[in-house]
C-alpha cells in the first residue's frame, strides 16, 4: 500500500479535550449536589471554552449578562402579559421583550449577549418549562454561572494557553 492512501486523522486539540472535561465536570457536579438537568450548565461550558482563559472569561461575562438581562426582561414582560391577556398578546409581548433586551445589550456595549438574552426572554414568555417562570429564570442564571465557572477552572488548570501562543492546536 502506498503512502498516498494513508488517512491522516488529527489528534483532538487541547480545546476539544478541555471542552469534554468541562462537560464531564458539569454533569458530575450536578449528580453530586443532586441538581437536576445539567444541560444548560454543559451548554454554557461548551460555549465559554475558548482558546485562552481571557477569551473564556469574556464569553462567560457576556453569557451571564445575557442570561440575567433575559431573565429580568422576560419576567417583567410575562407579568405584563398575564395582566393584559388578549388575542396576540404573547406575540406582541415577546416581540417587544426581544427588542428591549437587544437594545439594552447594545446600550451596555454587550451586543454579543443579545442572542442568549433573546432566547431567555422567549423561554420565559412562551413557557418552555413546567415549573414557575421565576424558578426557571433563577435556574438558568445558576446553571449559566456553574457552566462559566467550570469552563474557567478547566481552561486555567489544564494546559492553559498563554495569550501570545498559537491557538491552532486547541481548536474544537
Amino acid at each position: 500500500m502506498s503512502s498516498d492512501n494513508n488517512i491522516n486523522i488529527p489528534k483532538p486539540g487541547l480545546r476539544n479535550i478541555k471542552t469534554a472535561l468541562s462537560v464531564f465536570f458539569c454533569i458530575l457536579l450536578f449528580e453530586l449536589i443532586g441538581r437536576p438537568n445539567p444541560l444548560f450548565a454543559c451548554s454554557t461550558a461548551i460555549i465559554c471554552m475558548k482558546e485562552t482563559v481571557h477569551y473564556s472569561y469574556k464569553e462567560g461575562v457576556d453569557r451571564f449578562i445575557g442570561t440575567l438581562l433575559g431573565g429580568i426582561v422576560g419576567l417583567t414582560f410575562l407579568l405584563i402579559e398575564n395582566r393584559f391577556k388578549f388575542l396576540a398578546s404573547q406575540a406582541i409581548i415577546a416581540g417587544i421583550g426581544v427588542l428591549i433586551v437587544i437594545y439594552l445589550c447594545n446600550i451596555l456595549n454587550k451586543s454579543d449577549a443579545s442572542v442568549i438574552s433573546s432566547i431567555v426572554v422567549l423561554a420565559i414568555i412562551i413557557g418552555v418549562s413546567e415549573k414557575s417562570p421565576y424558578l426557571y429564570a433563577l435556574d438558568r442564571v445558576i446553571d449559566t454561572f456553574i457552566g462559566i465557572i467550570i469552563a474557567l477552572i478547566v481552561n486555567k488548570s489544564v494546559f492553559p494557553l498563554r495569550e501570545n501562543e498559537n491557538p491552532s492546536q486547541s481548536e474544537v
